[in-house]
Parts: C-alpha cells; structure tokens; sequence
C-alpha cells in the first residue's frame, strides 16, 4: 500500500496536463483525483485577459495573478511560459523587447479570440466562486497540509528501512484517507 500511495502521489505531482482548446473551458479539470485551479486552456484565456488589459511580460502575468488571487494560486513559469510561446504562436500575441525582458501585447487575432469567447470568462468565474473565501485561512491550510507532507515524507524515508514503520505509516495513511473520505460525504 505504502509503496502505491507514495507512486501516485509521484506521478500525479509530475504529470503535466496538455493543452486542449477545446476542453479549456471547463470548470475544474480532474486528473484522477486532482483538482486543478486552471486547466491550461482556461489559463490560455485568462493570460490572454490580461495582456489584452494591459502588455506584460511572463513574471508580470504570475506575479498578478498571485496578487489577485491574495497567495493562494500562482501559476508556474512552467505553466506561463510556454502558453505564452503558444499565444505567440497562434499570432494571439506579439513580442517587443525592453532590455531582458519581453513585452506581449494582444494583436488583431488574440482580441478576435477573446472575442469569440466573451462567455467563457473563466477568471470573473473562478473569482466568482471565491468571492467570499478567506484567503488568508486557505493559505494557512496550504502551509498545514505541506507540513504534513513534509513529515510523511520524512518518515516514508525511514519506513524504507524500518518494516515496523512501514507497517505504523500504512495504517496512518489508511486512516486518513478513511478520515478524508467521511469529511469530504459530509
């Protein structure tokens, strides 16, 4: 068990999801059992959004999106960056250079996209979802839940070399999934 858990959790934390239009503008994407905050196609169109507001450069784009979200989502630079070298090209966005840095900007095609899919507002939605959520307690579980992580990674570790471990690991691990399963019923 202990080695199952501990392979789908590796997987799931190393699987990248790929980019499909057409499937973008669903609500949350499922992988298994992981919810994702944006699929990327629904990040394609939110990026999008946001040059199409304002030009920004790729750190710009996560670094507001942190902000707007107040710390408790911020895409990757794995997520941004190649979204952003797909809306270029798909032509949605052009580049200019201002010393290291580059500046996108929505071109004639990108605003055509938006649009097209002026329903599909993903941003006011997801903002629209946690409008009322306490930002500052959903970063305070996030801080619990990856202490907790690091502790079982910790003792997943030992438990390598201790069978009496593996065995008091195996048994937490299924309690708190049991536990989990009945809070998540309720």
């Amino acid at each position: 068990m202990f080695k199952k858990d501990f392979s789908m959790m590796k997987h799931g934390m190393a699987h990248f999801e790929k980019f499909d239009m057409a499937k973008g503008f669903d609500s949350f994407s499922r992988h298994g059992e992981h919810d994702r905050f944006f699929k990327k196609g629904n990040l394609q169109f939110v990026i999008l959004q946001m040059i199409a507001q304002e030009p920004r450069h790729g750190y710009q784009i996560i670094k507001d999106l942190g902000e707007r979200f107040k710390g408790f989502y911020s895409p990757s630079p794995g997520s941004v960056y190649p979204i952003l070298q797909m809306l270029e090209d798909r032509e949605f966005v052009s580049i200019s250079k201002h010393g290291n840095k580059k500046i996108y900007s929505i071109t004639d095609e990108g605003k055509q996209f938006l649009s097209e899919h002026a329903d599909h507002d993903v941003f006011k939605q997801r903002q629209e979802q946690f409008k009322n959520v306490d930002f500052e307690q959903m970063n305070a579980a996030r801080e619990q839940v990856q202490e907790v992580f690091r502790g079982f990674m910790k003792a997943s570790k030992q438990a390598l070399h201790d069978p009496e471990m593996k065995k008091e690991l195996d048994a937490l691990i299924e309690e708190t999934k049991q536990k989990l399963a009945q809070l998540n019923q309720s």
